[in-house]
């Protein structure tokens, strides 16, 4: 008997406010489509809890949170497994991600990318269907360095956080530049405490050029250089293994700011972490994070989306904000505990950031199906946030119909990656 398995695919999930009683316009063809697929896929970019942890020092830009209410709006929409890793993650700091987790496991709603410890934070999860299983498998390269999970050591127990995608990276310069940034630091003592340490024994004599944590090499050429740290490299190869066991096929979902020049193409580190996964047995890599579409690459007949961009986006309608907040976008926090009068200040009255950007409110989700094990059909499906409403409509997704968002997405891979993607009906389609 030939076995055909659907999975459904998007972006982040930036959800602050409940459905409508009588949900919206476009939500039941949407919902429609999700809950034909077996596994239902979304990155959740926001805390889940009643203001039950302390706002982290390092937020991921603002702080995400959303009653454990939303779950279920979710669910309706036909939501069944997210990745959780994201910059997000840690906004209430550990007890914000212990409700978090407790609320999820609440609902019923798997989730992969962070847990209680790092080998928590590393194991698939899956999602069963009428024929076999689905393994999910989340990392983020966008965190700050305390949100990564620890790992559990004889009788200590491990960190709650992320599942980490840490990166190598140097700066190859001339050696004209070289010289110029020695002086610099020699001039400034900014390497005054790295000198100390290489002194006494804590680091080792280096002919690369140090600035702070920045790392410079001589070269014929300038340019930046990165690579997926080959500690995070090996431990998520080895969930992949794992996965390969107990699963059919096998989705990879990366959170990940970085970039290559420009925010449409991700950062050379990324890319290779890609192709080492489906070099180690994953089968599709959804990838999130940049707030806007970045191309779809076919490596070895199995999909890359390298950026779904955002598919429900309500990053200014949180109900609360710490005094933090406040105090950063130059607001008294005495005068001015209103969440909405703080980002309008931030966005200078929506003029500058996401809340001016239209490609932040443009996205796609990606239907994949599967016969025998192999990917043998992609359906891409052009999705709006409605960046033209007011503030209080917008955010959430309907299908595009204007053949704007799906031709900017097909001309975007086929640029980059020399995709081409056939469009039939509004629904951007290949054949594998």
């Amino acid at each position: 008997m030939r076995v055909i398995r659907k999975i459904f695919g998007c972006g982040d999930i930036f959800v602050a406010k409940r459905l409508p009683a009588k949900r919206y316009e476009g939500f039941s063809e949407l919902a429609e489509i999700i809950k034909s697929h077996d596994a239902c896929f979304g990155n959740l970019e926001t805390t889940i809890h009643n203001n039950e942890g302390y706002p982290a020092k390092f937020p991921g830009g603002g702080y995400a949170m959303a009653s454990p209410y939303c779950l279920e709006d979710l669910k309706n929409y036909g939501f069944n497994i997210f990745n959780i890793a994201n910059n997000h993650t840690l906004d209430y700091s550990h007890k914000g991600l212990e409700a978090t987790i407790k609320y999820l496991n609440a609902s019923d709603i798997p989730f992969c990318g962070a847990g209680m410890t790092l080998a928590e934070a590393s194991q698939p999860k899956y999602v069963e269907c009428a024929e076999g299983r689905v393994a999910f498998i989340g990392v983020t390269s966008s965190f700050h360095d305390s949100d990564a999970a620890g790992p559990t050591g004889g009788i200590i127990s491990g960190r709650p956080g992320v599942n980490p995608l840490r990166r190598i990276e140097y700066y190859n310069v001339t050696p004209e530049h070289y010289a110029a940034l020695k002086e610099i630091a020699e001039s400034t003592g900014m390497n005054d405490g790295h000198k100390w340490s290489i002194a006494n024994g804590y680091r080792e004599e280096s002919r690369e050029l140090f600035l702070r944590e920045m790392r410079f090499v001589q070269s014929d050429c300038d340019g930046r250089v990165t690579h997926p740290l080959k500690e995070d490299m090996d431990r998520v190869k080895l969930s992949i293994l794992e996965a390969s066991k107990q699963a059919d096929c096998i989705v990879i979902s990366f959170h990940s700011h970085q970039m290559d020049g420009i925010n449409t193409r991700p950062a050379e580190f990324i890319r290779e972490f890609c192709h080492e996964c489906i070099d180690a047995g994953a089968n599709v890599i959804f990838g999130h994070g940049a707030h806007e579409l970045r191309g779809l690459e076919i490596y070895k007949n199995c999909p890359i989306f390298y950026g779904l961009g955002d598919f429900i986006f309500h990053n200014e309608m949180q109900s609360a904000m710490p005094r933090e907040f406040y105090e950063k976008v130059g607001l008294d926090y005495s005068e001015h505990d209103f969440v909405g009068i703080a980002m309008d200040t931030r966005s200078k009255g929506r003029t500058r950031g996401l809340q001016a950007d239209p490609k932040a409110w443009e996205t796609v989700a990606a239907s994949i199906e599967f016969l025998d094990g192999n990917v043998n059909k992609i359906n891409i499906y052009p999705v709006t946030l409605g960046y033209e409403l007011g503030r209080s409509c917008r955010g959430w997704p309907m299908i595009d119909r204007s053949g704007k968002i799906l031709n900017y997405f097909t001309n975007l891979s086929e640029k980059d990656y020399g995709t081409k993607v056939v469009v039939n009906n509004n629904i951007g389609q290949i054949m594998i």
